[in-house]
């Protein structure tokens, strides 16, 4: 990647195979995130889990930042082609991005099922513990509703 030696020197050809490289990186990990969407998709309808928009929100936030990593990775590409040839940085980024999809497209569905359960549980312990009304009128609810369902009466 000789980005600036291409531009001062005036070496079009070394500039456009540089460039077109990094556009190669950059759809390699576009490809992945497709792919980890796809996977994500499948994996819900499978496990029977709700596809909402927050799923789809979090696909956008994950290109914006994985695009920030490919950004930063490029700027310094373009600072060390002074030096070095390749785009290493924009590669070795590329690397490890597809690497994070690859290994979540790998995950099984009901790991990844698991892991949420335990997070909105742990959610759930945070929010109830500093509720002591929330607690008890929860558990009026539930003594209300087994004594609904042993005597048949509704107190309604």
């Amino acid at each position: 990647m000789l980005f600036i030696r291409s531009i001062i020197g005036g070496d079009h050809q070394a500039l456009m195979s540089s460039l077109l490289l990094v556009l190669t990186m950059w759809l390699i990990v576009l490809a992945a995130i497709i792919i980890d969407l796809m996977s994500g998709i499948y994996k819900a309808r499978i496990t029977g889990v709700t596809r909402t928009s927050f799923g789809f929100r979090r696909t956008v936030s994950k290109l914006i930042q994985y695009y920030s990593v490919m950004l930063f990775a490029l700027m310094f590409d373009i600072i060390a082609s002074l030096v070095v040839g390749l785009p290493y940085f924009t590669m070795l980024a590329s690397a490890f991005l597809v690497f994070i999809e690859a290994k979540s497209v790998y995950e099984k569905a009901g790991d990844k099922l698991r892991r949420n359960t335990a997070e909105n549980l742990a959610d759930l312990i945070k929010l109830l513990e500093n509720r002591d009304d929330l607690v008890k009128g929860i558990a009026e609810i539930i003594k209300s509703r087994s004594f609904e369902e042993d005597t048949g009466c509704n107190t309604k």
